[in-house]
């Protein structure tokens, strides 16, 4: 299965590539794993090794929610008042939506997330449903403990799926990946330009398609872009402010796409579906290709779960400067506790290094438009009166 057929135009493939995320689009290529006889196991989290589970032979699918507002059937089992990525991911289990799914794995990045999961195990929607042990942190005894919990996921893979998970084809599983990571990262190098040549939004509908796609394809497809990308050009009502912008769960291109049509260019993001997916290379000379993935996975630029807060604030205020950003937007998903904990530690890194920042409550699903682009735009408006 191809992207586009044969007489699209380079533009026509993009297009369609950086859709692939959209409601009507996003389930195409499970659904033609599924006719091909294989398994799709649903991802809740960017920290469940994706090589494990291709290696086992299944297509790792990252869960998107409804985009819908209202998840009345998630309301049964949560409250109104938890996290919106959650409850939206719940509802499309329910109303049928991502009925195709053998399985699901996430880990216990929150208490919400425990009992999402929780929720999936003992309604059987989907037929298996698997949590993975995550530390808080990284070290030595740590990092021991997740080495372990990824072996658990093995054999839990294997059992699953009667494949044997050979050294081998964990091997030939981090090539795919690491090719996959490299590719998206020379499109995020793109956007240090004046002029990027794609937009915050298209950058976000990349990495949210990379990860609903047999991998292979994706990288296909992408590396017959990438030369159409170097040269492409896109409008710009002004080149400045530049803006990095962050939030966890975030994969509704329509909330960059707000924020630049404000007024300002999104050239760098800390999101776990855009840089944080990627960044970083497992390292394929490794003896123990295991301690290897782990490693990757667990070092990454961190989630809030993770309890390296400053170090998180110093890597985003790295990419300020790498990416020449005039200042950072950061939308909160309402009732993450994990965000709302970081925050201090955010502003405080962020204060001292002189980078103005701005943190506004977001729903999952788009929503509350205006008030997001009126506080945008006073945001935007503060930069260039500094800068003059």
């Amino acid at each position: 299965m191809k992207i586009s057929d044969t007489s699209a135009t380079m533009e026509d493939r993009f297009k369609a590539l950086k859709e692939s995320n959209r409601p009507e689009n996003r389930t195409k290529w499970a659904l033609e794993w599924k006719k091909q006889g294989k398994q799709v196991m649903g991802l809740l989290c960017s920290y469940v090794p994706e090589e494990l589970v291709s290696a086992a032979g299944m297509l790792p699918w990252r869960i998107t929610g409804t985009w819908k507002e209202a998840a009345p059937l998630a309301g049964v089992y949560r409250p109104e008042m938890t996290c919106r990525y959650c409850s939206h991911a719940l509802e499309s289990v329910l109303n049928g939506e991502l009925s195709f799914l053998d399985a699901a794995a996430g880990t216990q990045l929150d208490d919400d997330f425990k009992r999402l999961l929780d929720v999936l195990i003992a309604i059987r929607k989907p037929a298996f449903t698997y949590m993975m042990y995550l530390p808080h942190a990284s070290n030595r005894i740590t990092m021991a403990m997740w080495v372990k919990s990824v072996l658990d996921l093995q054999q839990t893979l294997e059992k699953l799926t009667g494949v044997k998970i050979t050294e081998k084809e964990l091997r030939r599983q981090v090539g795919i990946y690491n090719r996959m990571r490299t590719l998206l990262s020379k499109v995020y190098e793109l956007r240090k330009r004046d002029n990027p040549p794609i937009t915050g939004a298209e950058a976000l509908g990349l990495t949210t398609a990379a990860r609903i796609m047999p991998r292979e394809i994706f990288n296909d497809e992408l590396e017959e872009l990438l030369p159409y990308l170097e040269h492409r050009e896109i409008p710009l009502k002004r080149s400045r402010p530049r803006l990095l912008m962050c939030g966890e769960y975030l994969d509704h291109p329509g909330y960059v796409d707000l924020v630049e049509k404000a007024g300002a260019v999104v050239v760098m993001d800390d999101f776990d579906t855009g840089s944080r997916y990627f960044w970083d290379l497992v390292e394929e000379s490794s003896d123990n290709i295991i301690e290897a993935i782990a490693r990757r996975y667990l070092n990454k630029p961190g989630s809030s779960r993770m309890v390296n807060w400053n170090e998180q604030a110093a890597q985003i205020v790295k990419w300020v400067k790498e990416y020449d950003c005039d200042g950072i937007v950061e939308l909160r998903q309402l009732f993450s506790l994990p965000l709302d904990y970081r925050f201090f530690a955010l502003i405080k890194k962020f204060t001292a290094a002189g980078i103005p920042y701005i943190s506004v409550d977001r729903e999952y699903h788009l929503a509350n438009e205006g008030m997001l682009r009126t506080r945008v735009e006073a945001f935007i408006e503060m930069i260039l009166a500094k800068a003059k």
